[in-house]
């Protein structure tokens, strides 16, 4: 009997840890659809009619496509009363709504993600290849401005060697001039000796004129002494 009793505990005590979960995953469950009750989706392949009241036979305000999102406000029967996208408030048939994104509506947001990437990859190509085309020009400009140095160097070794080889030659021909250059008595010498039948007579005049022009400069101080009286 006492063996009964514990056995008995022991059951209700492994229930009870279940049925919490149990009823925390029912609570979980209707709080979730009370959720999806206020927000739900036109099922695929479908254009639902939006009538202006409960009604098939009223007046149909407008036509939603497949995938559009509902604001569900209230239920009749099979109406609920919703707000379709853009704010038009109209009664469905609610045996066309669905808690969760339509394969439609799911697709069509990922060909625009697709769409969305393949630009973005164009436009990464595109930088790309602009990129490319860049390092392409300066590893061009980097070469040419290498050349350009290199020529420059060249350019500047040359000109130097050119300054050494003028310098030398012109010290060569100092070194020349200097070693045929004669005595300056000796350029006199001959210099006398290749002109002298000029020199001499040219000396003979100058002495004559020097005699004659102070003879004449004498008498003319004498003949002013004496009132030009002739001494001699």
């Amino acid at each position: 009997m006492l063996n009964k009793f514990l056995l008995g505990i022991l059951v209700a005590l492994l229930a009870a840890p279940l049925s919490a979960q149990q009823g925390s995953e029912e609570q979980s469950s209707t709080e979730a659809s009370d959720r999806d009750r206020d927000r739900q989706y036109v099922t695929d392949q479908l254009r639902l009619s939006l009538y202006a009241n409960p009604d098939a036979q009223s007046q149909v305000l407008k036509l939603l496509q497949s995938g559009d999102l509902l604001e569900i406000e209230e239920i009749s029967g099979p109406y609920a009363l919703v707000t379709a996208p853009g704010g038009t408030r109209g009664w469905v048939k609610r045996g066309f709504l669905v808690t969760k994104p339509t394969s439609n509506l799911l697709l069509r947001e990922e060909q625009e993600k697709t769409e969305a990437l393949e630009a973005e990859i164009e436009k990464l190509s595109n930088s790309k290849v602009i990129i490319d085309q860049y390092e392409k020009d300066m590893d061009k400009l980097v070469d040419k401005i290498d050349e350009l140095e290199t020529s420059n160097q060249q350019a500047n070794e040359t000109i130097t060697a050119l300054r050494g080889e003028v310098d030398e030659k012109q010290r060569e021909l100092e070194r020349k001039l200097q070693d045929t250059a004669p005595p300056a008595h000796e350029a006199l010498r001959d210099t006398f000796l290749l002109y002298w039948q000029f020199i001499v007579p040219l000396i003979i005049l100058i002495v004559v004129l020097t005699f004659l022009v102070s003879k004449a400069i004498v008498e003319a101080r004498i003949k002013s002494k004496f009132h030009g009286i002739k001494v001699w």
